[in-house]
């Protein structure tokens, strides 16, 4: 009976010992990719603060400002715990006549101002099945002879992907100056990549953790016990 019952107790150990050895391995085995997609946001037009009077050089409706777009985005993360950086969005700037005199005087440089405008570019997002938004700020900057865009850093949102916690912060782009390329206004800016940090981690389900520390309890007693025989 005694002999049995060792036996027994040898069995228990050797079940943790494989239980901890299962778990371990399902959590390292080879990871998914999964979808996710940035909403667009925009085109918005950044027109002067003021209605240009009829006597200036392009009358009253030749000032329609900057257009500022980011076109939607579809890509693939895979699911492999570690820092990324990937593309989000795509940066369109169509560069206009944006009048920043007064409501009567035209002249530059005497009446004539450099506005900016801040920008709030907050756009939906989705990785796999779950959702949130983005949030990020920029700033349109407006002078006689060039207009300066910027995109800064924004904040981080986390999604769930079935046990792993992915957190996206997009990155700052910027201050670009802009440039005029052959032919009239508007005129079009070379399109440009809008990036984020992607930092993707492993959060175990409960049940999971828990096996993992029954299987590593089990092998640590048998250890020990081992030792001292």
């Amino acid at each position: 009976m005694e002999a049995s019952g060792n036996g027994g107790r040898m069995n228990m150990r050797y079940l943790g010992i494989v239980a901890a050895v299962a778990v371990c391995l399902a959590l390292a085995g080879p990871a998914a990719a999964v979808n996710y997609t940035v909403a667009g946001w925009g085109p918005t037009s950044y027109p002067g603060p003021v209605t240009p009077p009829a006597g200036s050089p392009w009358g009253t409706y030749g000032y329609p400002g900057d257009t500022v777009e980011l076109v939607t985005y579809t890509g693939t993360l895979g699911l492999t715990p570690g820092t990324y950086t990937q593309k989000i969005n795509t940066l369109k700037w169509k560069v206009d006549y944006t009048y920043a005199g007064t409501a009567t005087q035209w002249d530059y440089p005497d009446h004539w101002g450099q506005p900016s405008f801040n920008i709030d570019a907050t756009r939906g997002m989705s990785i796999g099945t779950d959702t949130g938004s983005l949030s990020q700020a920029g700033l349109l900057w407006v002078t006689w002879y060039n207009d300066d865009l910027t995109f800064y850093q924004g904040s981080t949102t986390s999604f769930l992907v079935g046990t792993y916690r992915v957190d996206v912060k997009p990155l700052g782009l910027g201050p670009t100056t802009n440039v005029f390329p052959k032919g009239g206004h508007p005129w079009v800016q070379a399109e440009r990549d809008v990036m984020a940090q992607f930092d993707v981690t492993l959060v175990p389900e409960p049940v999971t953790m828990a096996g993992v520390m029954l299987g590593i309890g089990g092998l640590a007693t048998y250890v020990r016990k081992r030792r001292m025989a």
